[in-house]
């Protein structure tokens, strides 16, 4: 009764097991961020659907999910022979690519779901190849390494946008190309010789730059003091022409103070040195001799002491 019981719930069990595996194999999904394409028999279906869950026949009809995303395709061990015949490699390069919703239908029609190993990988071995056989070694590792991302990422796009309409290369990172050990040597020791000489450089730029500095300080101080000196010669000027000036002009004042009094005193004796006045003045003089002389023996008159005239003004009264 137990083993028939205990038979019962295993094919019971079996039953919903079989019953989910038949019903999960009839759903297919489609994740976030692809785009869900259907093979039936080997050939692709024109349905494209976004994500979400499906019915689909199971056997018959595949589904498989295209990343419409920003993807990163990562390439390894890309080998490079330089043309002057030494051979070396790049460890990984990362191709950061997106493929849009539109054209994802007719990419994968026409390239396959591995669209991306035909127009990334192996172009990327391709133009790399093309590359570095047009380079040395020097060029590849020091002089042209630092565009080379970019020259890559130029030339991906422009097949791509020839091609395959729809895939967008958004950015390339590279390392640095492996290179045998001897020479790995040699070019750490000529950047070292570069570094000292770079450094050596920037001194120099640093010590020309502050001796420039130096020069037009100097210079300004000079052409400061210089404008500083005229200014005050300047001054000293102006000041000795305003002081001349002023004394022309006091000078012209007394003069003309000086002419003025003649002129007054000129008037003056016009109008007092009448006929009457010098008869007064006649009379005062012989006032005021001691000793006068007459006489027919004498051939001219002559004074002997002669006193002091008193001044119109001071009150003395002549005699009568």
């Amino acid at each position: 009764m137990a083993a028939s019981h205990l038979g019962k719930l295993q094919l019971r069990l079996a039953f919903h097991n079989l019953f989910y595996v038949c019903a999960y194999s009839f759903l297919s999904q489609v994740e976030e961020g692809h785009v869900g394409l259907y093979f039936r028999g080997g050939r692709l279906l024109d349905t494209a659907v976004g994500p979400g869950l499906y019915l689909h026949l199971p056997y018959l009809t595949r589904m498989v999910n295209i990343n419409v995303r920003l993807q990163t395709d990562v390439i390894r061990k890309v080998p490079c022979g330089t043309k002057d015949g030494i051979m070396s490699e790049f460890d990984r390069v990362e191709v950061v690519n997106t493929l849009s919703v539109e054209h994802a239908y007719e990419v994968v029609k026409t390239y396959g779901v591995d669209y991306d190993q035909i127009w990334i990988h192996d172009k990327v071995h391709h133009e790399i190849n093309q590359f570095c056989s047009n380079k040395t070694l020097r060029q590849v590792y020091v002089d042209d390494f630092a565009t080379l991302d970019e020259l890559l990422q130029l030339a991906l796009q422009s097949e791509l946008n020839e091609h395959v309409k729809g895939v967008q290369i958004m950015g390339v990172r590279m390392t640095k190309p492996v290179v045998p050990q001897s020479i790995q040597l040699n070019y750490e020791a000529m950047e070292e010789q570069r570094t000292a000489a770079l450094v050596a450089e920037r001194t120099h730029e640093v010590v020309t730059q502050e001796l420039e500095t130096e020069r037009k300080r100097l210079v300004s101080a000079a052409e400061r003091k210089a404008e500083e000196m005229r200014i005050q010669t300047d001054t000293e000027s102006q000041q000795k022409r305003v002081q001349a000036e002023t004394k022309a002009y006091e000078q012209k004042l007394v003069a003309d103070s000086e002419r003025y009094s003649v002129e007054q005193q000129a008037t003056a004796n016009q109008v007092l040195l009448t006929e009457e006045y010098l008869r007064l003045q006649e009379t005062r003089v012989w006032q005021h001799n001691t000793k006068a002389y007459f006489g027919a023996g004498i051939p001219k008159f002559m004074i002997d002491t002669v006193q002091p005239v008193p001044p119109p003004d001071s009150g003395e009264l002549l005699p009568k």
